[in-house]
């Protein structure tokens, strides 16, 4: 079966869009969140595919129940679901997200594409919150951090150097999962005074203790973006991306980790990376759900509290 052939199926849900949050008469200042696709993938280095994952992730929300896994109703929270935004020159088209995200009056979700999609994010939440601190829990394998790669500065081996160099403070950064590096990476990872959680570390010392290190470190900051790519997960559990690192994070890692940021200044997610030609049963696509659900239930805690 080709790619595009798969990726026309039909999937028929047992629900409205995003387990019933989506509210297509709302605008995006009468709803909790943004929800933004960007189908592109033309700065991966390896295997392609995340260019499909927006319109895959959005048919099978149609399975998705309003509710966390622990029960949380999220029935109260609303989406605005404002499509898609086609990058076809980066150059150019990347400062389309940046407005979009500056431009936002509630909380973004965008579905990458490939991680280079998030420079644009991570500028526009910078230029969002300007004059306050902007912190970033990175979930990824790798820490993204080359000046250049593959011909390019807008890479999606560069998304953190150029979230750094918009001035996004390396103390302000939470790096977890990684286990991939580049020798351009290397001097930034050891000296460059980032937070830096390897799936090791996560393995040795357990993700209860280091979420509980980061939320720390992040809840000082003013602001805090979660940028998820989803090779951070082990390919066992996640085989649809790019480039799959063996040793990775397990499923409750990832949701305890999202889980333990309750009652940080929670202002966005990116999920990235989810190739779903390159996993055909979707559970790539399953587990990027589960996170932006868990996310939502985060926020709807947070909200119920204020109440």
């Amino acid at each position: 079966m080709s790619v595009k052939k798969e990726q026309s199926m039909t999937v028929e849900g047992t629900h409205n869009l995003w387990g019933d949050l989506h509210r297509p008469d709302l605008s995006p200042s009468e709803t909790d969140f943004s929800m933004i696709g960007i189908p592109f993938d033309g700065l991966a280095s390896a295997r392609k595919g995340a260019a499909f994952a927006p319109e895959r992730l959005r048919a099978w929300s149609r399975h998705l129940t309003p509710f966390s896994e622990d029960r949380t109703r999220l029935k109260d929270l609303t989406i605005c679901d404002l499509g898609d935004i086609i990058i076809t020159d980066p150059e150019a088209d990347f400062n389309l997200v940046r407005q979009r995200v500056v431009s936002l009056p509630n909380l973004p979700i965008l579905l990458g594409g490939d991680h280079s999609v998030a420079i644009p994010i991570l500028q526009g939440q910078r230029e969002r919150y300007a004059g306050k601190r902007l912190g970033v829990l990175w979930v990824d394998a790798h820490p993204d951090l080359c000046d250049e790669f593959d011909g390019s500065r807008l890479s999606h081996a560069s998304v953190m150097r150029r979230a750094m160099e918009a001035g996004i403070e390396p103390r302000d950064i939470c790096m977890v999962g990684l286990r991939s590096w580049e020798e351009q990476e290397i001097d930034l990872i050891e000296n460059g005074g980032l937070h830096v959680y390897t799936a090791a570390d996560v393995a040795e010392r357990g993700m209860n203790n280091v979420a509980q290190s980061v939320r720390r470190i992040l809840q000082d900051c003013d602001a805090v973006h979660i940028s998820f790519d989803i090779d951070s997960l082990d390919p066992s559990v996640a085989p649809g991306t790019g480039i799959p690192e063996f040793g990775g994070l397990t499923a409750r890692d990832a949701l305890i980790l999202i889980q333990s940021m309750q009652g940080l200044p929670l202002v966005g997610l990116d999920l990235v990376e989810i190739a779903p030609p390159l996993d055909l049963s979707d559970a790539t696509v399953f587990a990027g759900l589960k996170i932006i659900m868990e996310y939502i239930a985060v926020i709807a805690r947070q909200k119920q509290k204020r109440k």
